[in-house]
């Protein structure tokens, strides 16, 4: 590699020639902004330039860039540490890439870094590094242009010894973005909207239990209106300080609520066994809803996009409540801006095979051949892995072919949780014009049903969060704001603006045909229009119709 290239902003060192990637990049503006009540964050970026080595180097790094990583180690000295991917695909920056967002796509670690020998501590950090690199290069398509750095910071949080063992984690952990195209209409779309919890930021980012939502920023729906409490948190698991075996949650524990100590909880809102955040978000408490106002309207001066963060908030466990707690912003995305325009859906279309009240996502998007669907009637939760991989090829394919196409599948797509939804990554679907979801089956039948029945088993992003309203206004409050957080899967596809929508069978028009496979026994299928079509978004009015391509097309 050439000669290394170390060179200051803030408290950001780059380390190398190459490019600082997504979180990289992102982290270098924070730390050159001016905000006020975000405490900077001390980073240290390796940039593509290692990744280049690594790779030209038979995935060997060379003792220079050793030296250099352990050099970045000592400066931390035995805080727990974040090691994460910064891939120039995770931003706007992609140089001869496709320009868009892939957020989480990439592994990520968390170390305790508490081990008592040097040798130890270092050899479990060149294992993190190694793993991301080897992931990334797993993940790449023949020819692809995209590179992989690393950001590597401490992480700000609380130790405690559990009744589960040596813990450490963040007090609250938050997705928020600046726009929220979504909101109803009695709020402000530029108010923003941010995903909180309780513990480790991947609650926030991953999708297997609920957290908080805060709705808008600066005037927030109260939380007893949403219906949400945090019965689990994440955690850095401080004995696993040793090796690594390369999964990115293997240093984690996922808690319950009780083996948290009793006056944080207090402190933040808690109703019986789980976590609400009611006392800092509604009563503003150590200043938590006017510091995270104040951080957004500053990054806000300097970004002129739409933007994501990700940050961590703590406080001491005996100070006043009108004392302001510890920001730190950990991770800054820029997004792209979309118009909102309107939208004339055809009034006699040639024909029209969905038409739905419940989407994201707004625009035309023309020519689409191709549907990938997932049956309700041979579909069976065993088929789960089966699904997923062919998913994937079909996907990739029609990706590599630039055939544009939607799915259609049950449940939560993308869901961390089994029981919500197939388990796929937003990298392995392709980026489809639109995916379309059932939470029912086509009989009509309520959630859940026997898996014995026709496979609408899991609950979608819309019906899942609808379930348990008081009344039908809460349930129209909570179906357009949980649609809309900040998971990684959901955040990829609001940047790349990909329809989103949930298929009510008993309220909205589906074409049967989805339903008429060509002869197969397989629970994927891909079936070709006759005539192209064409899906007009309108998430304004929360009508999106499929038609068959006519003359006002």
């Amino acid at each position: 590699m050439a000669e290394i290239k170390v060179e200051k902003v803030g408290d950001v060192k780059s380390y190398g020639k190459g490019d600082p990637g997504g979180k990289g990049t992102g982290l270098i503006k924070i730390n050159m902004g001016d905000i006020p009540k975000a405490h900077k964050l001390r980073t240290r970026i390796l940039t593509t330039s290692f990744y280049d080595t690594y790779i030209s180097r038979n995935q060997k790094f060379l003792p220079r860039d050793l030296e250099t990583i352990a050099e970045i180690l000592r400066t931390f000295k035995k805080i727990p540490i974040s090691v994460r991917s910064s891939a120039t695909n995770e931003a706007l920056i992609s140089p001869g890439g496709d320009a868009s967002v892939h957020a989480g796509e990439n592994t990520s670690f968390m170390l305790p870094n508490n081990h008592p020998k040097f040798s130890v501590r270092f050899r479990q950090l060149v294992q993190a590094i190694s793993y991301i690199y080897s992931d990334f290069l797993e993940q790449q398509l023949p020819g692809s242009p995209e590179k992989m750095a690393i950001v590597i910071n401490p992480i700000p949080g609380r130790s405690i010894h559990s009744l589960a063992g040596p813990i450490y984690f963040p007090l609250v952990s938050g997705v928020a973005s600046s726009f929220f195209p979504y909101a109803l209409k009695t709020q402000k779309a530029d108010e923003g909207f941010a995903r909180l919890a309780f513990g480790h930021g991947y609650a926030t980012v991953l999708d297997d239990f609920p957290v908080i939502s805060m709705a808008t920023i600066k005037d927030p729906i109260p939380v007893e209106l949403l219906g949400s409490q945090q019965k689990y948190f994440y955690a850095i698991d401080m004995t696993k300080n040793q090796n690594l075996e390369g999964e990115e949650l293997e240093t984690m524990k996922r808690l319950h609520i009780r083996f948290a100590e009793h006056n944080l909880k207090t402190k933040l809102g808690q109703s019986k066994n789980s976590i609400t955040l009611e006392s800092i978000v509604r009563n503003d408490h150590f200043g938590f809803r006017t510091g995270l106002n104040e951080i957004m309207e500053n990054i806000r001066s300097f970004i002129p996009s739409h933007f994501q963060i990700e940050f961590v908030f703590n406080l001491d466990p005996v100070q006043s409540e009108s004392l302001p707690g510890t920001f730190h912003v950990v991770q800054l995305t820029q997004l792209p801006r979309f118009s909102f325009q309107k939208i004339k859906i055809p009034a006699s279309p040639q024909h029209t095979y969905l038409s739905i009240r419940n989407l994201q996502g707004h625009g035309i998007k023309k020519n689409i051949r191709h549907a990938v669907v997932v049956s309700p009637f041979l579909y069976k939760k065993e088929n789960h892995q089966q699904v997923i991989k062919k998913l994937s090829a079909l996907t990739r394919a029609f990706r590599k072919q630039k055939e544009k196409f939607i799915i259609i599948a049950p449940g939560r797509l993308g869901s961390k949780n089994r029981n919500w939804g197939i388990q796929v990554e937003f990298k392995d679907i392709g980026c489809p014009e639109g995916i379309f979801e059932y939470g029912v089956d086509v009989a009509g039948r309520a959630e859940p049903i026997q898996e014995t029945q026709t496979g609408g088993i899991y609950g979608s992003h819309f019906l899942y969060m609808i379930q348990g309203g008081y009344d039908e206004e809460q349930k129209r409050i909570q179906t357009r704001m949980f649609g809309t957080q900040g998971t990684h899967f959901l955040t990829n596809l609001m940047s790349n603006n990909v329809i989103y929508g949930y298929i009510a069978p008993l309220n909205d028009l589906m074409d049967p045909w989805f339903f008429t496979p060509p002869e197969t026994s397989e629970p994927v299928y891909v079936l070709t229009f006759p005539k192209p079509v064409n899906i007009y978004a309108d998430s304004l009015n929360q009508k999106c119709v499929i038609t068959a391509k006519n003359e006002e097309a």
